[in-house]
Order: C-alpha cells, then sequence, then structure tokens
C-alpha cells in the first residue's frame, strides 16, 4: 500500500490471521491440556466443571472416562465448541448423550451463527429439565462465551450481570467475555428479535457431529 510516495506493509489478510491462529492452537493444544489437567486433575485447584443452573453445567474437556459421572448429573445433552476435539462419541452414543458441535478454533471465540444454535440446543433441553454440559479445553473462553449468551437470553441477565455470575461459578472463566464483539452482536440481534419473529435459529431435531460455523 502506498501513500504520498511512501511504502506500507500490507496488512495481513483475515485468512492468514485464521490459519496463524490454527497453526498456533495447534501448537500449544497438548501443552495447554497438560497444564489444565495438572491444576484440575492433579492439584485440584480448579473444578473440571461446574454447574452454573439447574440445567448447565460448564467445564472442560471431557475425556471418555468422564462421561459415566456426567451422564450420573444428568447429562443428556453437550455443546462442544472444540475445534480441536470430536469427543467421546462412543461413550455419548451408549450414555444417549446428544451432542452438538461448533467447532471454533482454541484462544478465538464462536462465530454468531454457532453461539445462536448453540443457545437454542441448550434450550431445548432445559426445558425439558435435562442437563447440557457446554465445554471447551478449559471451560473458561469458548464455552463459556455460549453460557454467557444462554444466560442473557433465557435467564434475563446482561452480559455485565452474565459474567460476574459465571464469576461466582467458576472463578477462573476469562473476566472479560462480556466485552467480546460477538457478545454485542448477540445483544443486538436478540433486542431486533423482541420485534421480529424467525430471526435465531431453532433445532428441532437431533444433531450428530458439526455444524458450519459459517
Amino acid at each position: 500500500m502506498k501513500a504520498d510516495g511512501l511504502a506500507f506493509p500490507s496488512l495481513p489478510l483475515k485468512s492468514d490471521f485464521i490459519l496463524f491462529a490454527r497453526l498456533y492452537a495447534r501448537t500449544v493444544f497438548l501443552p495447554t491440556l497438560a497444564w489444565n489437567m495438572l491444576l484440575g486433575r492433579v492439584l485440584k485447584v480448579r473444578h473440571w466443571w461446574d454447574s452454573i443452573d439447574d440445567n448447565v453445567i460448564l467445564g472442560a474437556y471431557p475425556f471418555p472416562r468422564d462421561v459415566a459421572a456426567l451422564r450420573s448429573e444428568g447429562v443428556a445433552a453437550v455443546v462442544n465448541t472444540c475445534e480441536e476435539y470430536a469427543g467421546p462419541l462412543d461413550q455419548y452414543r451408549n450414555h444417549g448423550i446428544e451432542q452438538l458441535r461448533i467447532p471454533t478454533t482454541d484462544f478465538t471465540p464462536p462465530k454468531l451463527a454457532s453461539i445462536e444454535a448453540a443457545v437454542e440446543f441448550i434450550q431445548k433441553y432445559a426445558l425439558r429439565k435435562d442437563v447440557v454440559y457446554i465445554h471447551c479445553k478449559a471451560g473458561r473462553s469458548r464455552s463459556a462465551t455460549v453460557a454467557l449468551c444462554w444466560l442473557v437470553k433465557y435467564r434475563g441477565m446482561t452480559p455485565e450481570e452474565a459474567q460476574a455470575y459465571l464469576l461466582t461459578c467458576r472463578p477462573h472463566v476469562k473476566p472479560n467475555i462480556d466485552q467480546r464483539q460477538v457478545v454485542k452482536d448477540f445483544v443486538a440481534r436478540l433486542a431486533t428479535a423482541e420485534s421480529e419473529s424467525g430471526l435465531f435459529p431453532t433445532i428441532e431435531s437431533t444433531v450428530d457431529g458439526s455444524i458450519s460455523a459459517d
């Protein structure tokens, strides 16, 4: 790019940023997962998961051995925000658990369409008095973004109230999720939806596998 005869370096393309984010996430996946396990399963200074509502549990990467314990807590469905992990699908099938996967690169927020779909998926099960497990790798960012938006839409909280509430339930949740642009976009669309029908996608049928994050 040039201006008044001066040359400036080109800004990185969005596709370049996405590629870098994915490469970075893959590079640090095992070290950060090991760190999470040290804190949560060895030192036990963090809970692997925490209830944030009678119908919602927010937590970390579920290993196959965790599924029976989750089912014993009433979990009938899972929202998996991990791009890097498909989840313990065989164990879910064995326990009759339905998964909605919204693949999101680590260290980035879910896309708006993914959040909207996940919020309706959670509410479908909440209306049945079932429990939904929302997770990412650590249960503090991607998954917490989804949980915060569900609290805003279906528990009547402001984003700030939802943020503060999540921190009381799960203290290591990122403290500024309510400031993410995608959360602001969700709230704006929610306000518009009060006077328009059909704006938010509703999941009516069983979802097995992934939905498009586009």
